[in-house]
């Protein structure tokens, strides 16, 4: 085995290949130890997704986990891109206004620190007494990491006054629609 130190490689400057550099096919550029990927661009992507019905019972201000995912930066200031989807289902049996609507936040966990909340969203859903379906759709991004360590970031719902209870993913017409959550590492 050998060594070849260099401080830039550079393709032609003309041709059909300009201003390229190829590995051939059948060998792999191996950079896991080291690669620097562009500013905004994707480094990694973890999917999360539940397997069952997310039921929540409980009372107002009383916030219940939906689904939680981890992701550990490769690289020091990395941006983290939180996308999600919250199937939601409510029939408002008590009657009573905003029942049908719900809080939902964003809760960080950096390393070994306790969680955080970092962001609330609108309490998705009518005012009015009816039965109610939606999807409720999540995007957040992160300020730059400046340590690599496991984020953990979870969605959690409350009911926005107590009286009814809210489904979060429900198999209808035979379809599965359980709640999803991307979360990807982006480059600065």
């Amino acid at each position: 085995m050998s060594t070849l130190q260099v401080e830039n490689l550079i393709g032609p400057t003309s041709g059909s290949n300009a201003n390229k550099v190829i590995i051939p096919s059948g060998q792999t550029l191996d950079a896991s130890n080291g690669f620097v990927a562009p500013a905004g661009h994707v480094i990694q992507v973890v999917n999360v997704e539940t397997s069952s019905v997310v039921t929540i019972t409980a009372g107002y201000a009383t916030f219940t986990n939906i689904l939680s995912g981890s992701i550990t930066p490769k690289s020091a200031n990395s941006k983290i891109l939180v996308q999600a989807v919250l199937p939601n289902y409510s029939f408002n049996s008590s009657g009573n206004p905003w029942t049908n609507s719900c809080y939902i936040r964003l809760y960080e966990k950096e390393g070994s620190n306790a969680e955080a909340v970092a962001a609330g969203f609108e309490h998705p859903g009518p005012q009015l007494s009816q039965e109610f379906s939606q999807v409720i759709p999540i995007l957040w991004t992160s300020q730059p990491k400046s340590t690599v360590q496991q984020y953990t970031y979870s969605l959690k719902a409350a009911p926005t006054v107590s009286g009814d209870t809210h489904y979060f993913g429900r198999s209808t017409g035979g379809h599965n629609a359980y709640s999803r959550m991307i979360l990807q590492e982006i480059a600065q």
